[in-house]
This record gives C-alpha cells, sequence and structure tokens, in this order.
C-alpha cells in the first residue's frame, strides 16, 4: 500500500459559487469569493444564521468576569440613567414643555442607545472575534451586522424603564403623558435610521480598529461628544435659534427627533434635520458597503481552505 498526496486543481477548475468551491479526488477546495456587492449580500443571506451566535457572543462579552453576572444587564442602563436623570432633571431642571423629564428623558435615550451600543460592538465587532475568524469562514458583514443585538438589548432596557416611568405618571397624577396615532409611525421609522448610522460606523471602522486600538478609543470619545450635541438631554427648543440651524446638521437630531414626534404630543419635526440624518446614512453605507467588500475580498485573497471530506489531505491506494 501506498500514500500518494493530492495535488491541487488547476487554476481554471475552480467553480465560481459564492465563494468558490471545487471537488477533485474527495477533497473539497474551497476559494474566496470574487469581490462584487452582489456577492457580498448573497453570502451575507446564506449565512444569516450566524446572527444570533455573534450577537449573544457580544453581550457575553459585556458581563464576562463578572460576579453578578446578568443583573449587571437591567443594573447598568439603570445606574447611568438614574443620575442623568437627578443632574439634568432634579438639579439643573431642564425644560421638556409639560411632558415630565424622567419621560422625555428615558424615550430619548432608548432611541440614542440603539445609536451608540450598535456603533461601538460594530466597530469593534471584528477585533473581539479576531482569533476565530482566521480559522472559519465566515462573512465578515454578518459578524458587523450581529453588533445590533446588544444595542437591542440595551434598547430594550431603557425602553422598559420608559414604560415603568409613563405608568409613574399615570398611577400618580392620572395622565398619559403619550400621545399615540397614525404619526406613532415614525418611532419605527427613527429607530431603523439610527441602528443603520451605528452599523454604517462600524462598516467603515471596524477594519482598522481590528489593527488599532486607537480607532476604539476614538469611537468612544466621538460618541461620548455626539451625545452632548444631540437633543437627548434637553430639548432641541432649548438650544438658542441662532445655533438651532447647526444642531440640525447632527446626523443624529433628525432621527432622535422622529422618535419624539412619534410619541409626544405636538412635537415639532424638522424636515432638514431628517434629510440630514438619511444623508448621513447613504453615506456611511453605500461607500461603506463597497470598501467593506473591498476590504475582505482583498484580505482573503490567495488563500485556499482544503477541506477533505473523511480523511486529512491524504488518501490510500
Amino acid at each position: 500500500m501506498t500514500t500518494t498526496e493530492e495535488q491541487a486543481p488547476a487554476s481554471g477548475q475552480a467553480a465560481k459559487a459564492s465563494f468558490g468551491k471545487s471537488k477533485v479526488g474527495g477533497i473539497v477546495y474551497v476559494q474566496p469569493r470574487r469581490a462584487g456587492l452582489g456577492t457580498l449580500v448573497a453570502e451575507f443571506w446564506r449565512y444569516r444564521l450566524l446572527l444570533s451566535f455573534f450577537g449573544l457572543r457580544f453581550i457575553r462579552k459585556r458581563i464576562a468576569r463578572t460576579w453578578l453576572g446578568l443583573i449587571w444587564v437591567p443594573l447598568r442602563p439603570a445606574a447611568n440613567l438614574g443620575i442623568r436623570i437627578f443632574v439634568f432633571g432634579g438639579l439643573i431642571g431642564v425644560a421638556t414643555g409639560g411632558v415630565p423629564y424622567p419621560v422625555f428623558f428615558l424615550v430619548a435615550s432608548a432611541a440614542w442607545m440603539l445609536f451608540a451600543e450598535s456603533a461601538y460592538w460594530a466597530t469593534r465587532s471584528l477585533e473581539i472575534n479576531r482569533k476565530l475568524l482566521p480559522r472559519v469562514y465566515v462573512p465578515k458583514l454578518v459578524v458587523v451586522a450581529a453588533a445590533a443585538f446588544p444595542a437591542l438589548l440595551e434598547f430594550a432596557m431603557v425602553a422598559i424603564f420608559a414604560a415603568l416611568a409613563v405608568l409613574y405618571y399615570v398611577l400618580r397624577a392620572d395622565v398619559f403623558y403619550l400621545d399615540l396615532g397614525l404619526h406613532t409611525l415614525l418611532v419605527p421609522a427613527g429607530l431603523l435610521v439610527l441602528v443603520l448610522l451605528g452599523l454604517g460606523v462600524g462598516l467603515m471602522l471596524s477594519g482598522v480598529s481590528a489593527r488599532a486600538r486607537d480607532v476604539r478609543f476614538g469611537v468612544g470619545y466621538g460618541i461620548s461628544f455626539l451625545y452632548f450635541l444631540t437633543p437627548v438631554i434637553y430639548p432641541l427648543t432649548a438650544i438658542p435659534e441662532r445655533w438651532r440651524g447647526l444642531a440640525g446638521l447632527n446626523p443624529l437630531t433628525g432621527a432622535i427627533e422622529m422618535v419624539k414626534a412619534g410619541v409626544f404630543p405636538d412635537h415639532p419635526l424638522s424636515l432638514k434635520a431628517v434629510s440630514v440624518t438619511l444623508f448621513w446614512a447613504l453615506l456611511l453605507w453605500i461607500p461603506g458597503l463597497w470598501l467593506f467588500d473591498r476590504r475582505e475580498a482583498g484580505v482573503l485573497a490567495g488563500r485556499k481552505f482544503r477541506l477533505r471530506q473523511g480523511f486529512r489531505g491524504r488518501r490510500t491506494t
């Protein structure tokens, strides 16, 4: 009995499937996919079931090496938001136009969390999974998109706090401070735009963030800076008239105001701010997808994954 080594197929033999696959002599040769938005989206859809796997990895990352474990999921936002309500609503007394400050702040904060958390985790997504991704083929767009999971969890926690605040004032003062109707459809539209903005940041920066921590630090400081420029802790009308036009150029103002206009009575909505928000979402996603696709195809170019069905690269004759 002799042992012979299988030879790789010629360059033209590989089938041009989603990421190039051919079978020769019992060995499957998997080659990187070609660059193109069509193949990028097709592979994302093919591996979509892995979204929950990576999303849960991000959530576990948040509570790793802690004593309280899952208790931190509601405790962190509760402590953070409680301090800010005490400072801005109690000590400073920010006026909110007839809506109690806890209700106003919690509704705006729930929307803000979708952007802030998705941008942070999407930027770190490839860096967090840097040990796993070289071992197994997964479209990196799936990993970036899975950053929406911790963002949705944080949003759910803050939305529950907002609902409890509304219920408190219903029981205490018999007043329902929300105005629900057809205009409430603005809420899911605004939330969707906020998620797209956050993931768009990850599309642009996740590849660079995997190589240098500076990007992660910069994104953290940038999100903190945008927080105070976005009408979350104060209403848009609290900004002086001469600066209100500049506030409308903030890419997050339009989406946050859409959420407020969907639940608060007589809340004005600036079409200019909404247009700016949609412009920024397109600006992040159109070149972001193109750059992400080129970067992923370039990183994988030249690699060949060799998988043996039953054995490891050799057969006996």
